[in-house]
């Protein structure tokens, strides 16, 4: 294969390359581009540059940008839209780009490559703007790598409408296709068909369409050549795993505050175990439930292990007579064997096994040819294809359907926030039919879950602590005016009414928690003055009743006093009173005040809270009735909908996966036919001898029964094998129980004991297993559990210090809390005592080493690794930049000299102490061990992570000077004679002309070129083509020539854009030249330009 070079490039609505397609012949020798300042040399250029580098580093138009400038205004927008001019916009007062294509366009470049040997292949861009597209995120683009010439006129119709990625994938089916910024795969073909290793090279190219910009050695080494170091990963390591460590430390602060924490809880955990004498019975109980279950087990075992042991019998005697047949079996199919093998049977084996494996082939492919006719027709397509070519036409057909793109919407927001609006709706319903059933009470829930915490902390009953809803009701006589009573009364009716004796424990405890809603509670007195008569007849008051008791006087008194109000028949009649209400609900609270609330029904008897209880528990129970049919239809239309969704997701994820199967895996007929073509190979070995036959058929009967006697045996050993298992597993059971036993690590019972946990676990269940005891013994232990904590109601008060400070660390330490299941209360104070000697024991001094290695090994090996990569940086820069220096001797610099590069240390104060740090960590200057000298070792060690971690600009400059080891080092350039003795040094260019600084750079450029591009063995590199615009702008003729024989010597051809400037310089270096001209300033004219003879001037 010969070097692949460019030959055409292929223009289409590119900056002022306006309205045609442009070709431009670029000869294989080399080519040059000239023409005066502003015709479009750099726009094509940039073209090439447009479809050779990836868009990550493409920078348009840097050969015009001075080092330091800004960035350029050109970019792939402004070249598809055909910006050529700047003017400014009188209504924004700002500058603005004048387009030629303002509306929708679409741009195209073809490069046409060969290899000098007949190969061609061409890389093609096509870019689409729609009307309304002013970012570069509005881009459309395609690419295309086809090993064939393409034209641009050809590509047209894809583009000029917009990207037609898949039709041009149709029309070159071969090629790679690529779009919308996803062009990985074209890169990566683009760099295997060049032989081009890494992806940086790429990068190089590009900027050497700019070589001016590269000013000096430190930046082409630092920037273009060396990776980004390691340093910073294992900085990031360090880091991270400085987190482990700094984790660990915490860790260990934390569970020394725990243990103080939960030190202060056993001695309350101790005064209340004190407190649990009334209680005993259940304890003795609850204690006795492991050793019981323990003691049953083994009876249980035993029996079982006895039936066992019987059935052994039986299977040991099969097992045995199996084992015999299958060596009968086995002897007999050998002697078989034999005898086929001396009667030549070896071939006839040998095509019988590859007889097998065929048909064995034959039915992996049956089964996947089923398992893909399933997967069709879960896809829902009817019929598998039985032939290659309905296969292809299937497999086509599913791309179509792949690429079609259609989906399923699932529920709307609608249809999900019904969803949700039903279920909270049925959750409040379930929740006040559960209270309404459970308390007897109509007052909401979540007022019963306050007053019940009241009444256990004052110690009274909950019917100490009544709301006056509890207390009122509706006379039965004038229940059609319920909904207009509880309208005035509700105020009243969610009332708590608390005794004065209680007031002040109440007013305490309600100051000092969260109240999960509105509380109003109202202090009633011993003594309550009698209640004033009614203002009238048809006063509210009479047609209430109050229920008898000690709240009666009080609450008859507040009914006269505050809730004298009028029932009326019409508002025409509510003038009549200072305080009324109609049937309706309107209120009328003072001589100008009204007032109406319909936010819920008036004759919803599912709101009301004074009335029948069963009434409203019937009301109640219809609303949740209704409300679940609500909530299955609106969970139906939500569940169909994603059911929907879910198919057609299952059924793309189907096709993904079809879209990969190959024919050959499914074709049954060219399997089968392999099978038939290897048994007739077979029948034509054997057809003469009859011996043979009889033994073949011999042996394959002998073999069949050696199978049959083989799975026979197999079936006995695990039936054997699996009832052996089984009875070791009881007989450890039982030896394990029977040790406890022996050892007293299961206490005895006595007779009452067993007696009563003999019928505690028979009302469970009345069969008791082995299996399930366990589970029997959870149930009995959760209900005496219950018993038992009803008879420590009394002794709560014992424990309120011990649930404090048990809320204090679940609420300090919830993530300790959870991991070991913790509850905030006295049922829990075992496990919380657990938790405390758990640390003591283990945790904390555990954790405590843990930290101590952590912290040995963290200010050794992370940081000694990082370390030893900094210092030894230097050397590993001078090994990349050997194979430079070989390639920059392959061409003299002058005359009779060469260049060689040299590394020199250049590390600043800031590194040096950075690097002083980091020795004296790793190698171990801190050797104390003690808790107290490693606090302050950890103290020091996490400065140095905290500033490597850190995201403040001043920490991020420091830790880039301190990591990056390009900056430690500065590169030399040493002219050296054909002996190797240097004539002169230059520092990066430095105190150097700007020709001699270009060339310098522009030498170790092409030298680290070709070590990109080529191996150290070739003789040029596979790809050649080397784009430089405006490059020798500062070099002398003499400077220029030798340059450019440089990139001749190394085997490049030049692509070289100059603004008539060194033309006769240049000239013995290319084959041809295009003109550009741009009179208008709006289009590009191109022109061939051919040597008249060499070393003429162009023509």
């Amino acid at each position: 294969m010969g070097q692949w070079r460019l030959v055409e490039v292929q223009l289409a609505n590119w900056g002022t390359f306006d309205g045609a397609i442009y070709r431009v012949p670029v000869a294989r020798r080399g080519h040059l581009i000239t023409g005066p300042s502003g015709s479009g040399k750099s726009s094509l250029l940039d073209a090439i540059a447009a479809v050779l580098t990836p868009d990550k580093w493409l920078r348009l138009n840097q050969a015009a940008q001075g080092p330091g400038s800004r960035d350029s205004q050109r970019t792939l927008l402004t070249y598809i839209r055909g910006a050529w001019s700047r003017t400014v916009d009188e209504t924004e007062d700002r500058i603005v780009s004048a387009y030629l294509r303002p509306r929708a366009t679409w741009s195209g470049i073809v490069l046409r490559f060969d290899d000098g040997a007949g190969q061609v292949f061409s890389l093609c861009r096509l870019f689409f703007l729609r009307s309304t597209a002013t970012a570069a995120a509005d881009i459309n683009d395609l690419c295309m790598l086809e090993r064939s010439a393409v034209d641009l006129r050809d590509l047209e119709p894809f583009a000029s409408s917009g990207l037609e990625t898949r039709k041009a994938q149709q029309n070159w089916p071969d090629a790679v296709v690529t779009s919308n910024h996803g062009h990985g795969r074209f890169y990566a073909r683009l760099r295997s068909t060049f032989g081009i290793a890494n992806e940086t090279a790429l990068q190089l190219l590009h900027k050497t369409q700019s070589a001016k910009s590269l000013d000096s050695l430190d930046q082409l080494f630092r920037d273009y050549m060396l990776e980004r170091p390691a340093t910073f990963d294992l900085a990031q390591t360090a880091v991270d795993q400085f987190g482990e460590l700094r984790d660990a430390h915490d860790r260990v602060v934390q569970l020394r505050q725990q243990r103080d924490h939960l030190l202060k809880l056993r001695i309350h955990t101790e005064r209340y175990n004190a407190a649990r004498a009334a209680a005993a019975e259940a304890r003795l109980l609850i204690d006795a439930v492991e050793p019981y279950q323990r003691r049953r087990s083994l009876d249980l075992a035993t029996a079982e292990l006895d039936e066992l042991n019987e059935r052994l019998v039986v299977l040991r005697i099969e097992t045995e007579k199996a084992e015999q047949a299958y060596l009968d079996a086995d002897t007999a199919w050998d002697a078989a064997n034999k005898q086929a093998l001396q009667l030549g049977g070896d071939q006839a084996n040998h095509l019988r096994d590859r007889i097998r494996a065929a048909e064995q082939n034959v039915e992996d492919v049956r089964n996947r040819w089923k398992r893909f006719a399933t997967d069709l027709e879960n896809a829902g397509i009817e019929s598998a294809p039985e032939d290659a070519t309905t296969f292809a036409e299937l497999m086509c057909a599913i791309e179509e359907m792949l690429g079609d793109g259609a989906t399923v919407a699932g529920p709307s927001h609608e249809q999900l926030e019904r969803l949700s609006k039903a279920r909270r709706e049925h959750r409040r319903l379930e929740r006040a039919v559960t209270s309404l059933r459970s308390t007897g009470s109509t007052v909401p829930d979540h007022l019963l879950s306050i007053r019940t915490m009241l009444a256990e902390e004052l110690s009274v009953p909950s019917t100490a602590l009544p709301f006056a809803a509890e207390l009122i009701e509706v006379d039965p006589f004038y229940s059609a005016w319920t909904g207009a009573i509880e309208r005035v009364l509700r105020p009243l009716a969610l009332t708590l009414l608390v005794r004065s004796e209680h007031l002040r424990q109440v007013r305490r405890w309600v100051d000092a928690h969260r109240i999960p809603g509105r509380l109003v509670f109202e202090e009633v007195a011993a003594e309550s003055p009698p209640p004033r008569p009614a203002r009238s007849d048809n006063s509210l008051v009479n047609r209430v009743r109050v229920s008898p008791g000690p709240f009666a006087a009080w609450l008859s008194g507040q009914l006269s006093e505050r809730y004298d109000f009028a029932c009326v028949d019409s508002p025409d009649l509510l003038d009549s009173h200072v305080r009324a209400v109609t049937i309706n609900g309107q209120v009328k609270a003072s001589r100008t005040r009204y007032e109406k609330d319909d936010r819920q029904a008036i004759d919803d008897r599912g709101h009301w809270v004074l009335g029948d209880r069963e009434a409203k528990l019937e009301a109640l129970v219809r609303q949740l009735t209704a409300a679940a049919s609500e909530l299955a239809d609106a969970a139906g239309v939500v569940e169909r909908i994603a059911e929907a969704q879910g198919e057609a997701q299952k059924r793309r994820g189907i096709l993904e996966t079809l879209r990969g199967r190959h024919w050959h895996d499914l074709d049954n007929q060219s399997a089968t036919q392999a099978v038939r073509t290897l048994q007739e190979q077979l029948s034509d070995l054997t057809r003469d001898d009859s011996d043979l036959i009889a033994a073949i058929q011999a042996e394959e009967r002998a073999r069949a029964a050696r199978k049959a006697a083989g799975d026979d045996r197999v079936q006995t050993q695990v039936s054997l094998s699996s009832s052996e298992s089984t009875a070791e597993e009881l007989a450890g059971l039982i030896g394990r129980i029977k040790a406890d036993l022996a050892s007293g690590t299961v206490p005895a019972l006595n007779e009452t004991t067993t007696a009563a946990l003999n019928e505690r676990f028979r009302s469970v269940r009345r069969n008791v297993t082995r299996d399930v005891i366990g589970e029997i013994g959870q149930q009995v232990t959760r209900r005496l559990g219950q018993e038992r904590d009803d008879a420590l109601r009394d002794e709560r008060k014992a424990g309120e210090e011990l649930v404090s400070l048990a809320t204090q660390f679940n609420g300090r330490w919830p993530a300790a809390a959870m991991s070991a299941e913790l509850t905030p209360g006295v049922d829990d104070r075992d496990n919380y005592l657990e938790l405390l000697d758990t640390i003591i024991a283990h945790g904390l001094p555990e954790h405590e080493a843990n930290f101590l290695r952590l912290l040995r090994e963290r200010s050794r090996d992370m940081i000694g690794e990082l370390v030893s990569d900094i210092l030894s940086a230097p050397r590993e820069i001078e090994e990349r930049v050997r194979p430079v220096n070989t390639s920059l001797r392959r061409s003299p610099f002058d005359e009779g000299r060469f260049l060689n590069l040299r590394i020199k240390t250049r590390r600043s104060d800031t590194v040096t102490r950075f690097i002083g740090d980091l020795r004296a960590i790793s190698e171990g200057s801190w050797t104390d061990d003690d808790l107290e000298s490693a606090e302050r070792r950890f103290a020091t060690l996490a400065e140095i992570m905290r500033k490597l971690g850190s995201s403040e600009h001043s920490d991020r400059v420091w830790r880039q000077h301190c990591l990056d080891t390009r900056q430690h080092v500065t590169f030399l350039a040493e002219e050296v004679d054909d002996s190797g003795r240097v004539e002169a040094t230059y520092d990066s260019g430095a105190a150097m002309s700007g020709g001699q600084q270009q060339k310098l750079v522009i030498f170790c450029l092409a030298a680290a070129l070709r070590y990109q591009l080529a191996d150290a063995d070739d003789d040029y590199p596979l790809y050649g083509t080397i784009v430089l615009d405006e490059a020798f702008d500062k070099a002398d003729t003499r400077y220029t020539r030798m340059a450019l024989d440089i990139f001749v010597e190394f085997g490049f051809q030049m692509v070289l854009a100059t603004p008539q400037k060194l033309l006769q310089t240049i000239e013995p270096y290319v084959g041809a030249a295009t003109s550009i001209e741009n009179p208008t300033r709006r289009k590009s004219e191109v022109s061939e330009i051919r040597w008249d003879q060499p070393g003429s001037e162009p023509s």
